[in-house]
């Protein structure tokens, strides 16, 4: 019944279904472009077939190295306009409307797709460096945090405290949905074509979600539209949201919550950037189609996770302190296995073990909306995109910046360093639920 329920009341979540998609069938692909061109740019044809050739050990590490650069170099051209553009888009769709925020990252998803297109059709030995224009260019339209904000922000705007929980889970199975099938068909598509087609079809996407968003999906038009269309007042507005003083201890917890949020949120990032390059390292030695078949596992069972256990924890009315705390245990045992992961089988058994953890982002969401009023949702999930995209910078630096340096000293080291790190949101989270309970305790006496 929970699941009719669901398709009943679906609005939003096919643009992030199909943005995710979209950005998780590109997120290789690019990898794998910007892996091959650092190769050919740098040594011969020969060279770059037989990479993992003792003779050519030393070849290996200049590409692992640079790649490692060049991807840290285009997260930073995406991350730092979008900081400004997803504080913009928060503030103004709170007071103007939810539609326009929904539809620009696409539309520079759009773009920055044709700089890839275009560096796809010159030959490998082409230039690298078009990719930070990419990257600036989807980051000026807001890139994918703006529309992970403009999704949540609209699907909080119309879910009651009670059911928000399980409305926020389940655009965040939209998301590790398009991970699943994404890189399997970006993979697909590249062992029957080319890079160029690859991107041909992503672009197609992104106009599929402009038109969705145009002609679907109903507009909520903000009360307060006395204020400037175009001005930095709306991303001032959205930076002090979170800062204001509140009642009782909210301003505290809101705190609390967005120090999770930028702790794991870095995690993942940086797992993101060097996952591929780790897996195409000795001892694996993964071609990208391997390593689609465990990111797509990996989704597939993060998504049936959210989708299957997020009504049952909603009739149990399980806290979402619970949650996250379950989602971090499961991560943190994740990265451990996956940083002495030596042989395929081992590799695929880590997203059996971190399954549980897709609870934790969206757990996080809901107790962030719980601490603010309804007509300043938009805002405060823009200072969390303002937060996601600082993420995006911290990961990308230190994790590509540490993985050189840990990767001549032990190989899977990076994981396990990044399972240390879960131990901070664990006791934040413990520290939060207890505080919380301890409250409920002391009211019920009171009321007594």
């Amino acid at each position: 019944m929970a699941c009719c329920n669901w398709v009943k009341n679906i609005t939003v979540e096919p643009v992030l279904l199909f943005y995710m998609f979209a950005i998780y069938m590109q997120y290789g692909i690019f990898q794998d472009l910007v892996y091959e061109k650092v190769c050919r740019t740098t040594f011969n044809v020969t060279v770059c077939e037989n990479l993992h050739d003792s003779r050519y050990s030393a070849c290996l590490d200049t590409v692992q190295n640079g790649a490692s650069m060049w991807i840290l170099s285009s997260t930073v051209s995406l991350a730092l306009p979008s900081i400004i553009s997803a504080n913009f888009l928060g503030s103004w769709g709170d007071r103007f409307g939810r539609k326009l925020p929904l539809v620009l990252p696409s539309i520079g998803g759009l773009l920055s797709t044709s700089v890839f297109i275009w560096m796809s059709l010159y030959n490998l030995s082409g230039p690298v460096w078009p990719i930070i224009i990419a990257g600036g260019i989807s980051g000026i339209f807001g890139g994918f945090v703006s529309c992970i904000m403009a999704v949540t922000s609209y699907v909080s705007s119309i879910s009651s405290q009670g059911s928000r929980t399980a409305r926020v889970a389940l655009l965040e199975a939209m998301s590790f949905i398009g991970g699943t099938f994404g890189p399997f068909a970006g993979g697909g598509l590249l062992s029957v074509s080319s890079h160029a087609v690859v991107f041909g079809c992503i672009s197609m996407i992104y106009a599929i979600i402009i038109a969705y968003v145009l002609l679907f999906v109903h507009d909520i038009v903000g009360t307060e539209t006395d204020s400037p269309y175009c001005s930095l007042f709306h991303v001032r507005e959205s930076l002090t949201t979170c800062f204001r003083p509140r009642d009782g201890y909210k301003r505290a917890y809101l705190m609390c919550f967005l120090a999770c949020c930028l702790i794991i949120m870095t995690i993942v990032t940086g797992e993101l950037d060097i996952t591929y390059l780790y897996t195409k390292d000795k001892p694996l030695k993964w071609n990208y189609q391997t390593f689609s078949y465990y990111f797509g596992l990996k989704y597939a069972l993060g998504s049936l996770t959210l989708i299957l256990g997020s009504p049952v924890l909603q009739y149990f009315k399980v806290p979402d302190h619970a949650i996250c705390l379950v989602g971090i245990i499961s991560k943190a045992a994740g990265f451990v296995l996956l940083g002495f992961s030596t042989t395929s089988t081992m590799m695929f058994s880590v997203p059996l073990l971190s399954m549980l953890s897709s609870f934790c982002i969206p757990s996080l969401r809901s107790l962030l909306s719980k601490q603010v009023e309804t007509w300043e949702l938009g805002k405060m999930y823009a200072f969390v995109a303002t937060v996601e995209n600082i993420c995006t910078l911290l990961g990308s630096l230190v994790f590509n910046s540490l993985y050189p340096i840990m990767r001549e000293y032990q190989h899977g080291f990076i994981f396990q360093f990044a399972a240390m790190l879960h131990i901070i949101p664990f006791i934040i989270m413990w520290w939060t639920f207890l505080s919380k309970e301890s409250a409920i305790y002391t009211n019920l006496n009171q009321g007594t």
